[in-house]
C-alpha cells in the first residue's frame, strides 16, 4: 500500500473508531486495514491509535495527524479536482479589465456579489479607457464595448447599451 493509500486506511479507521467498521467503509479485509495502520506507525515510529480490548482512540500524536491527512487528502483531491477541471468552488486569482465608467457602474457591483459568493476568490479589476493586450497583460476577463479589435478573440454579448 502506498502512502496516500495508508493515510486514507488511518483517517477511516480514526473516524470510523474502529479496524472492522473502517474495513467494511473501504472494501478491505481488516487484516489489510491492520497491516495498513501498523506500517504507518513504524515508518512514523510513534503510535497514533490506543488500541483496548473493546475501544480504538487516537492518541495525541494520531490527533495531530490525523488532521494532517486530512488537509493532505483534501488538497490532493482538490488538486486532481482542478486537473480534471471539476472544482466544486471558484477560488485563485481573477484579472478582469473593463472601460472605467461602465465598470463602475456595472461590473464592480457584479464583482462584489461574486466575491461575496465566492470568498476564495481575488480579483484586480483594471478599469481602463482602453483597450489593453490581454496575454501581455495577464487578463483573464475583457468586458468591452464595440467591436472586437482581434478577431483571435472570443466575444460573447452580454446586452446593449444605448
Amino acid at each position: 500500500m502506498d502512502r496516500f493509500q495508508e493515510m486514507q486506511v488511518f483517517v477511516a479507521v480514526a473516524l470510523e473508531s474502529g479496524f472492522s467498521a473502517a474495513s467494511r467503509r473501504l472494501g478491505l479485509s481488516a487484516a489489510s486495514v491492520t497491516r495498513a495502520v501498523a506500517a504507518l506507525e513504524q515508518r512514523i515510529g510513534t503510535p497514533l491509535l490506543v488500541r483496548t480490548t473493546r475501544n480504538v482512540y487516537l492518541s495525541e500524536a494520531g490527533q495531530r495527524f490525523l488532521e494532517d491527512c486530512r488537509r493532505i487528502l483534501n488538497d490532493l483531491q482538490e488538486a486532481e479536482d482542478s486537473a480534471a477541471g471539476s472544482h466544486v468552488q471558484p477560488r485563485g486569482q481573477l484579472a478582469i479589465t473593463a472601460p472605467v465608467l461602465f465598470g463602475q457602474s456595472f461590473v464592480t457591483p457584479l464583482l462584489v456579489d461574486y466575491l461575496l459568493q465566492f470568498p476564495e476568490v481575488s480579483i484586480n479589476a483594471l478599469l481602463l479607457d482602453r483597450n489593453v493586450n490581454m496575454v501581455e497583460e495577464g487578463i483573464d476577463v475583457a468586458v468591452r464595448i464595440g467591436e472586437l479589435p482581434d478577431s483571435s478573440q472570443h466575444a460573447v454579448r452580454v446586452g446593449e447599451v444605448r
